[in-house]
C-alpha cells in the first residue's frame, strides 16, 4: 500500500493551517491538532509501505526551510517519499535544483490556490524545465475543488501549461475535480499525466459525481490513478477514501494498480 498524497509541516505552520481550515471550511477534520510525528505513526499503523509527504508554501522566503525540514524528516522516517515546494517569487530554478539534486526529493508540489498563481504563469517555467531535465514529476492541485476561492485554478490553465510543456510528468491531485472529464480526455494525449484520489470520499462526492461515475473513471483509467488520502486536511477520515474505493467492487487487478503498482511505476520506485 502506498499513499501518494499526504501533508505534514513543522508544528507551528501545521497549527496555522489547521486554524485556517477551522475558520474557512465547515469541515469535520478528525486529525485537527495532530503533528507530523503522530501522522507518520498513523500511516504506519494503517499499513502503508511508503507515503508521499507533499509540501506547499503560501509566501516567499519559506520554501528553503520547509524543504530542509522535510529532508530531516526523511532521515528519521524512511517510509516518507519527499515532495518539495518552491515559491514563484523566490529563486525557482535554484530551489528546485537543490530539492531534486542535493536533497534527492522525488518531485515537487504546486498548489496554485495557496500560492495565488495560475499554473501557466511564466514565473513557474524554471520549475517545469528543471523537473523535465531531472525527469521528476510535479504534483499539482489544478482543479477547482473544493472551492475556487482565488480564480487561479482550473482546467484551462493546466491545458495551456501542458501545451507548452507536453513532456512534463504530472500527478493531478483530487482527480482534477470539478473538471475531471476534461482532465482525463487531455491526459489521453499526454502519457506522463496521472491522477490521485486525495480527499475523494463521500463528503467530497455528494455534490460533484456519483459513485458510478467514480467507478467508471477508475476502470477506464486504471493505469493512471494513484491512491492518495490527503491526510490530514480533509473532510472526514482518511480511511473513508479507502473505504469508498473498496466499496466500488473493482477488480483485484485494478485495486492493485491503484493502491501500489501505479505509484511505483510513475515515481520510478
Amino acid at each position: 500500500m502506498i499513499d501518494a498524497h499526504m501533508h505534514a509541516f513543522p508544528e507551528r505552520l501545521m497549527s496555522a493551517i489547521y486554524k485556517w481550515f477551522q475558520n474557512n471550511r465547515e469541515w469535520d477534520i478528525p486529525y485537527h491538532g495532530w503533528n507530523a510525528d503522530r501522522l507518520f505513526d498513523y500511516q504506519n499503523e494503517q499499513g502503508y509501505d511508503r507515503y508521499f509527504v507533499l509540501l506547499y508554501v503560501h509566501k516567499s522566503g519559506m520554501a528553503k526551510d520547509l524543504n530542509d525540514w522535510l529532508a530531516a524528516m526523511v532521515k528519521q522516517t524512511p517510509k516518507i517519499v519527499p515532495v518539495g515546494c518552491v515559491h514563484h517569487e523566490d529563486d525557482v530554478e535554484g530551489e528546485t535544483e537543490r530539492c531534486l539534486g542535493d536533497l534527492g526529493f522525488a518531485g515537487m508540489k504546486l498548489h496554485c490556490a495557496v500560492q495565488n498563481i495560475t499554473m501557466d504563469d511564466k514565473r513557474l517555467d524554471p520549475l517545469y524545465k528543471t523537473l523535465i531535465r531531472y525527469n521528476r514529476p510535479l504534483v499539482v492541485h489544478a482543479g477547482t475543488a473544493p472551492v475556487d476561492y482565488t480564480g487561479k485554478v482550473g482546467f484551462a490553465y493546466f491545458a495551456r501549461t501542458m501545451d507548452r510543456f507536453p513532456e512534463l510528468r504530472v500527478q493531478v491531485a483530487h482527480l482534477g475535480l470539478y473538471e475531471s472529464e476534461q482532465f482525463f480526455q487531455l491526459a489521453e494525449q499526454l502519457p506522463g499525466v496521472v491522477f490521485d484520489t486525495a480527499a475523494i470520499n463521500p463528503a467530497s462526492l455528494e455534490e460533484s459525481v456519483s459513485q458510478e461515475q467514480l467507478k467508471d473513471w477508475i476502470t477506464r483509467y486504471s493505469d493512471r490513478i494513484l491512491f492518495g488520502s490527503d491526510l490530514p486536511f480533509l473532510n472526514g477520515w482518511a480511511t473513508d477514501v479507502r473505504s469508498l474505493i473498496d466499496g466500488l467492487n473493482l477488480e483485484d487487478a485494478v485495486l492493485q494498480k491503484v493502491y501500489a503498482e501505479n505509484a511505483r511505476q510513475f515515481w520510478n520506485m
